[in-house]
């Protein structure tokens, strides 16, 4: 008997080609750790970082106190705009008001001079006709 055997082609090969791809993978990931290591424990460059840090949280520090203050002043700005409306709006108020009573004791005063030029009317026409 003769058998015949045939290799699997579906099987990965580990050639040359993949070890030198396997070795330039462990170079270049080995040299980014080390570069990451060396910024992380270095002491002027973690100095250097450590004091960018401290500068933008004061600079943000700085930011968020100065909108405070802004939104502060707006808040004060507007209490007192409404405040100046009401007191606008109670002397118009009142100006309508004694505009009204003053309109309503002249109506009066002249439904009185009618109603007395009335009763003189009515009283000489009553002589008249007796």
């Amino acid at each position: 008997m003769n058998e015949t055997r045939h290799e699997d082609t579906n099987e990965p090969r580990l050639g040359a080609s993949d070890n030198r791809s396997r070795f330039l993978q462990g170079l270049v990931g080995g040299a980014l750790i080390g570069t990451a290591a060396g910024v992380l424990f270095a002491p002027e460059i973690n100095a250097a970082l450590r004091s960018m840090r401290r500068r933008w949280r004061d600079a943000a520090a700085g930011a968020r106190d100065a909108a405070a203050e802004k939104y502060r002043e707006a808040t004060t700005r507007v209490g007192d705009a409404v405040d100046d409306l009401q007191q606008k709006g109670r002397a118009v108020y009142g100006n309508a008001l004694t505009a009204v009573v003053q309109g309503a004791e002249v109506v009066k005063e002249r439904a009185t001079e009618a109603r007395s030029e009335l009763d003189q009317s009515a009283a000489q026409a009553a002589r008249r006709s007796s």
